[in-house]
């Protein structure tokens, strides 16, 4: 052979080596597009703009208010929560104006929620059928134990079958109306039906925020009893006049909701003008009017804030600066 010969043939094999090497090398090109890929997911699934199921993501300064609507939080959309199944509760839900980092340390350990933007984008939200035409949204808790959930009434007619309360249940509306035999309740109304109550809810249609100690009993409607519910007008002029408010600390007034001491529930309703904080233990506080600060986060009418587990949460309410702040807060 020649040299010519053989010189042709060794950088046959040269390039045969090297196009063998790229070959080989070639499927770490896609692993690393996968490895790329599955942070991707995680943060979409963290949520740039706003929260899912998430407890910080990117969107939440650690002392803004609750932001509005977009498309994926609260944030920047209304959050979206985990979906639930009868037997298990919806994924926990924070919310912030979209901006650079995460609520912190600020409400942590409890979920933020924007009512407002509830109303305005309900299909920002991941809801469960929880009976025919009734959707139902978990913020604590689980659908067959005590909890606190949301409830969006599909239809103007939308209604739930008689049912017995073994405990007390709490039920505010946040928009729109729910009826049965004892009367009709409109925005803003808060009702709490006691031990041994029950009722049919009938042509209701809107969102409501629900809190009871023991859950709604198909079964045992015969052991329903003669009650009267204890009913209340939050959104009333005179309320703080009309109810009797115990003036505590300087600018600071509490009332506290009559309920039976056995059925589970403990509520209160708060008013101050004062920037020193007061001590309230509970599982949510609504803001109902004026600006309060919560652990230090501003939150305006509308604002609700919910601890993710059913011990209750230790909160420090204020009044936001210039502001006067009226709360009510309801405890397992």
């Amino acid at each position: 052979m020649s040299t010519t010969h053989r010189y042709g043939a060794l950088c046959a094999l040269i390039l045969a080596i090297a196009a063998g090497c790229t070959d080989d090398e070639s499927p770490s090109t896609p692993g690393a597009a996968g490895a790329a890929g599955d942070s991707a997911a995680g943060a979409a699934d963290s949520g740039e703009g706003g929260m899912g199921a998430t407890e910080a993501g990117s969107a939440g300064a650690g002392t803004s208010e609750v932001g509005g609507a977009g498309t994926g939080g609260v944030g920047a959309a209304g959050p979206v929560a985990g979906a639930a199944g009868e037997g298990g509760s919806a994924g926990q839900l924070d919310t912030g104006e979209a901006g650079a980092g995460g609520l912190g340390e600020p409400l942590a350990s409890s979920t933020l929620l924007d009512l407002d933007d509830v109303k305005t984008h309900p299909d920002a939200y991941t809801w469960f059928d929880f009976k025919p035409n009734v959707k139902k949204l978990i913020l604590a808790g689980a659908a067959d134990t005590q909890h606190i959930a949301i409830l969006w009434y599909t239809v103007s007619d939308g209604g739930v079958a008689l049912h017995y309360h073994a405990k007390t249940e709490s039920v505010y509306v946040i928009h729109g109306t729910q009826t049965d035999a004892k009367g009709v309740y409109t925005d803003g109304t808060v009702y709490f039906n006691p031990p041994g109550s029950g009722h049919q809810i009938t042509d209701s249609s809107g969102f409501f925020l629900l809190a009871y100690a023991a859950p709604p009993d198909f079964a045992n409607t015969g052991l329903i009893e003669a009650y009267e519910p204890v009913r209340i007008d939050t959104t009333a002029a005179n309320l703080t006049t009309t109810l009797s408010f115990t003036a505590g600390a300087s600018g600071v007034k509490t009332y506290a909701i009559p309920l039976v001491a056995t059925g589970g529930l403990a509520a209160v309703l708060l008013e101050t003008t004062s920037p020193d904080p007061y001590a309230y233990q509970g599982n949510y506080v609504i803001v109902l009017k004026g600006s309060c600060d919560i652990d230090g986060v501003t939150l305006s009418q509308g604002k609700l804030v919910v601890a993710k587990e059913l011990a209750p949460e230790a909160y420090r309410v204020s009044a936001s600066s210039g502001s006067t702040c009226l709360a009510m807060g309801v405890s397992f």
